[in-house]
């Protein structure tokens, strides 16, 4: 029977600001040990909101909106928000509907804001966006909503690896019983960051609040699978939490045929640090393996044992 090898990538990974050495550990099968079938990361999962239709609300407007403006605009350009130009066809059509305040213009452009007339959800908003529109730019339902689609940022060095837009995943905390499925629908910047998920996925492994002050303190470990997919990467469209289910237990159903295969569990309790410490699960893991009759499991070892079965891995 085959067994699986995990091996740590070379590169220093981060999740946000509180863990900001992570290792990305690479599982595979021992008899094609340079396919990658996982990857596996700790840290505290981060809070994307791109995509809620309640996500960013115009300044002085009084609507509470889910995250800070803030953090959807630098000097240049504005990310995560529709925005338009004045000449663009849309907006001298009035199928759009701008907020053309003087210092909202970031490269010539404005955001969009909702608007009954297009049927979007939250009027009065500004129209928030991930990667793909299946509909006009403007309109807010043409993207995936964080607030009820469990979903992923992927950074440009995951991607790297193998790792592409509509791939799935699954989040799993550690001190409670809980965890969210997921699949990569936003982008984030070219770099080492991992652990980024919509405001779902926060919400169902227990966490609250909004912007910069959603309470993500708990321990969480990540595994995502390279080449899972079943979506058109360039027109990624909204899964169902049954979709995303189903697609997580095919994948964890192969996992778990390894003889080891109770060392994916391991692997990730022993992650476990507190911030802003680096894990050493591999390490761990090792040094566990050399005598495990005199060797104390992780403390959370059953807690992760049982998130993972909840989703078809079998020990």
């Amino acid at each position: 029977m085959a067994s699986l090898l995990f091996k740590d990538n070379p590169s220093l990974w981060r999740t946000g600001s509180d863990f900001p050495k992570v290792p990305l550990t690479q599982v595979s099968w021992d008899t094609d040990p340079d396919t990658a079938i996982a990857y596996v990361y700790f840290g505290h999962v981060n809070i994307d909101f791109d995509g809620s239709p309640t996500a960013y609300a115009p300044p002085g407007s009084g609507l509470d909106s889910d995250d800070d403006l803030s953090n959807a605009f630098d000097e240049n350009r504005w990310f995560g928000v529709v925005a338009l130009s004045p000449n663009d066809p849309a907006v001298k059509s009035g199928s759009a509907n701008i907020d053309n305040r003087p210092e909202l213009n970031r490269g010539g452009k404005f955001p969009v804001v909702q608007q009954e007339g297009n049927d979007d959800p939250s009027p009065g908003y500004y129209v928030s966006a991930t990667p793909h529109a299946t509909g006009p730019a403007y309109r807010q339902d043409s993207y995936v909503d964080a607030s009820r689609v469990a979903f992923g940022a992927l950074s440009g060095k995951l991607k790297s690896l193998g790792v592409s837009l509509g791939d799935y995943g699954l989040a799993i905390r550690h001190d409670q019983a809980a965890q969210s499925g997921f699949y990569f629908v936003d982008v984030g910047g070219n770099n080492f960051a991992l652990g980024e998920c919509s405001h779902k996925v926060g919400k169902d492994l227990g966490g609250s609040g909004r912007g910069n002050r959603f309470n993500n303190n708990f321990p969480v470990s990540f595994i995502v699978f390279p080449q899972s997919g079943d979506q058109d990467p360039s027109a990624i469209v909204t899964a169902s939490d049954d979709q995303i289910s189903a697609a997580i237990k095919a994948q964890m159903q192969k996992l778990c045929a390894a003889s080891n295969a109770a060392d994916l569990a391991l692997l990730m309790g022993f992650n476990e640090v507190s911030p802003p410490q680096q894990p050493q699960g591999t390490a761990k893991l090792a040094n566990y393996a050399s005598d495990p009759d005199n060797n104390a499991k992780p403390r959370n070892f059953d807690t992760v044992a049982k998130g993972l079965s909840d989703w078809g891995y079998a020990i």
